[in-house]
């Protein structure tokens, strides 16, 4: 199988915020997580519609159905191999435009380049590209990064295909969340006022600079963990 065009060996965590998400980690136990995770839903809503450019045309509701699958398609079978599949990302892509059956899942046009050197695949190659894509992330050595390595991989790869008809960005923030959701962490719920940051790495991730993409990604999963210390502290 052909390697994707991103060099996983750049994907290495840093001690310091993979040490304090292990310590996130052993404070909030999957199962204790489990329960507090709905309480994380509006600030993740809220995060990913503040990093839509057009937010006017995505609603809240849309986006809670979407978290609220999310939450449950990654509780559904408890293991760290666990995949997507091309069926889940449609699937998910229902949940954020509602009811409408006869609305085409995947991108049609040329797409829109997230850098200037970028161009997104044509879509008549997209089915092929999501299928190498989804398994690769299914291998051994997927399997044996960090989550938030699991996440940066799949938001880039998807960000480069752009695979879906509308709201693609934004979807691919959601569904990055799958990796660290499976392996018991919070969702990356991105934080209001860093889009500058996130845009900047980004840009670093398409030139296979990655660790500030990481790094971010880290910053966004301690702020869950802070917030659910902050709300446990207000209960006591």
């Amino acid at each position: 199988m052909a390697q994707l065009p991103i060099y996983s060996d750049s994907y290495r965590p840093s001690s310091s915020w993979a040490k304090r998400l292990d310590e996130g980690r052993k404070a909030w136990p999957a199962e204790a997580l489990t329960k507090a995770q709905a309480r994380l839903v509006p600030e993740w809503v809220a995060g990913l519609r503040a990093y839509d450019p057009q937010p006017e045309g995505l609603s809240p509701a849309a986006l809670e159905q979407v978290a609220r699958w999310l939450l449950a398609r990654a509780a559904a079978k408890p293991d760290g191999r666990d995949a997507l599949t091309l069926d889940d990302l449609e699937a998910a892509y229902r949940e954020l435009i509602g009811p409408d059956e006869s609305a085409v899942a995947w991108r049609g046009d040329e797409g829109r380049p997230q850098v200037e050197t970028h161009r997104p695949a044509s879509p008549a190659a997209l089915p092929m590209l999501l299928e190498m894509t989804l398994d690769w992330f299914a291998t051994d050595a997927f399997a044996e990064l960090h989550p938030v390595e699991q996440a940066g991989l799949f938001h880039l790869r998807l960000l480069d295909l752009q695979p879906f008809a509308a709201h693609s960005d934004t979807l691919t923030r959601a569904l990055a969340s799958f990796y660290t959701l499976r392996a018991g962490l919070p969702p990356l719920a991105p934080v209001i006022g860093e889009q500058s940051a996130y845009q900047d790495a980004v840009g670093y991730a398409f030139q296979m600079i990655t660790q500030p993409g990481l790094e971010l990604f880290a910053r966004w999963l301690l702020a869950a963990y802070a917030r659910l210390d902050a709300e446990q502290g207000e209960v006591k």
